[in-house]
């Protein structure tokens, strides 16, 4: 009877051990089961963070964009159309009756007298419009026919003034260097050959050129 009582409770031992091992293995499949979508959740979280940070972050980017160029691009043309109308402006475009083509030796020498290229260029408050209105107002002042003109691409626009001479015909002057430019429609405007300020989207082809006399 002894023997057997032993044995029954070696059995139940026994039992009981692999009762344990089998619940601990279960709890520790548990364990790593939780873990492992815990840890997918996260990273799925943390993906859908990225992805909304950088689809929010790009639209209110364009947005943005989008907003701001359009009303820059609005006061800026607004700006040249009123100058070149010579209309509520500081710098309003100066009208003679009696004025005449230079020939292109005189069209030089007035520019090297003339000082509107050495005005500093700030944004917002004397720009390529206020350069061109006050060239072609020093220019008129002296008798000498003039024209503002405004250059305008899909991104931009900009205001140079043109002199008809009568030995070498049209000529476009770039008023913040005194530099003749090259106003070309489908081509881009030559902004650092010519000492201009550019603006962001420099490469953009002109689309348009407007002289108004």
């Amino acid at each position: 009877m002894a023997g057997l009582k032993e044995f029954s409770i070696a059995i139940s031992r026994i039992i009981l051990g692999i009762v344990v091992l089998v619940g601990g293995l279960l709890v520790l499949d548990i364990i790593v089961y939780l873990s492992t979508i815990t840890s997918t959740f996260n990273e799925k979280i943390a993906a859908a963070y990225d992805g909304s940070y950088a689809q929010g972050y790009a639209q209110t980017y364009e947005v943005g964009y989008q907003k701001a160029h359009a009303e820059a691009y609005n006061k800026g043309y607004y700006k040249g159309y009123e100058i070149g109308l010579g209309t509520s402006h500081k710098e309003e475009v100066g009208t003679r009756v009696e004025l005449s083509n230079p020939t292109y030796k005189e069209l030089i020498e007035f520019l090297a007298d003339d000082k509107t290229d050495s005005n500093p260029f700030i944004s917002g408050e004397y720009a390529c419009f206020d350069f061109a209105a006050e060239l072609n107002n020093n220019a008129e002042a002296n008798g000498i026919r003039a024209a503002y003109v405004r250059i305008r691409s899909e991104e931009w626009a900009h205001a140079v003034v043109a002199f008809e001479t009568v030995d070498k015909g049209l000529v476009f002057i770039e008023p913040q260097s005194d530099m003749e430019v090259e106003s070309v429609i489908g081509r881009p405007y030559p902004w650092w050959q010519v000492g201009a300020t550019s603006p962001l989207r420099y490469g953009d082809v002109i689309e348009e050129i407007q002289i108004i006399w």
